[in-house]
């Protein structure tokens, strides 16, 4: 069996309900590929292997035009600005307003109410737009 063989089937064993089992077929993947120079590509599409197949002839004039993705509606309910302190980070995280990484002992902005607990933590910059609904 080639190594190539045995990274498709690693690849495809990946895939497993298993984690535990996934788990180390990715890495066993990763590391012959790794250890074989290999690069991962995209495989080329040839436009004539779809030509030939009786569902491309059958399902072509079938083919609906893709429809535009709907953008969900804007929030309209009431917000309320988060009160918040300046601290340290204790640990890296990512920001709970714009979702960029903030590093271990960075300037961050700790909600100060106990019900926003749960709300996370952002930029010591990012908390002037730090805003949640009102509950009703």
């Amino acid at each position: 069996m080639s190594s190539i063989d045995r990274i498709e089937k690693l690849i495809a064993l990946a895939g497993s309900a298993n984690e535990h089992e996934a788990r180390s077929a990715a890495y066993l993947a990763c590391k012959l590929i790794r250890d074989g120079g290999y690069r991962v590509v995209a495989k080329a599409a040839d436009p004539w292997d779809e030509a030939f197949t009786a569902s491309a002839w059958t399902a072509y004039a079938t083919r609906a035009e893709p429809q535009a993705r709907r953008r969900p509606a804007p929030d309209t309910r009431p917000r309320r600005r988060v009160p918040c302190e300046i601290g340290s980070a204790k640990r890296s995280g990512l920001c709970a307003v714009c979702a960029e990484p903030f590093e271990e002992g960075s300037d961050v902005a700790f909600p100060m109410l106990a019900s926003d607990a749960n709300l996370g933590v952002v930029h010591a910059d990012c908390r002037t737009r730090w805003t949640v609904p009102i509950d009703p």
